[in-house]
């Protein structure tokens, strides 16, 4: 059995127009977005956090990195990525990992949990899904092998 936790980035900040889309950063309620979901999952046993390289997406896991206590892999290929291309990614991660964060964008998050679950809720930003995935290897992850565990949201942290 695996783990997967979806995390989406949290609120960005749109004020420059002129910024590009792979460097907007959070805004004040990304901020503090970032900092519920890492008091929420502080104590929680993650091996490793695979992050899309976008400003935003490495600015909501530096909290929640620190609040795992793991390592994190900065990967270009999340950003923009849709369903078969994060699949690509999971099958790529060392089976010795029982627990792996993805940091990324919607529609991707909740396109892999349809894709995984059969279903999936819609992600506000900073929202979190919990995904056990009936497989002992990375590389079996396949369409309907995973139970949606968990779903937290900001709104839920109070």
């Amino acid at each position: 059995m695996k783990t997967l936790y979806l995390l989406r980035h949290a609120k960005s900040d749109w004020s420059d127009p002129a910024l590009p889309d792979h460097d907007r950063p959070l805004n004040k309620r990304g901020k503090q977005g970032r900092r519920a979901v890492a008091d929420h999952v502080a104590g929680t046993a993650v091996d490793l956090v695979v992050c899309s390289t976008a400003r935003r997406a490495r600015s909501t896991a530096k909290p929640v990195v620190e609040a795992l206590g793991c390592p994190v892999d900065f990967d270009g290929s999340v950003y923009g990525a849709g369903p078969d291309e994060l699949l690509d990614v999971l099958h790529a991660l060392d089976d010795g990992l029982g627990a792996v964060m993805l940091v990324g964008h919607n529609p991707s998050m909740e396109d892999l949990t349809d894709v995984l679950c059969g279903a999936s809720p819609a992600y506000p930003t900073a929202a979190l899904g919990t995904i056990q995935l009936d497989v002992n290897r990375w590389v079996d992850v396949v369409p309907n092998c995973g139970t949606l565990a968990a779903f937290f949201t900001v709104r839920d942290a109070g």
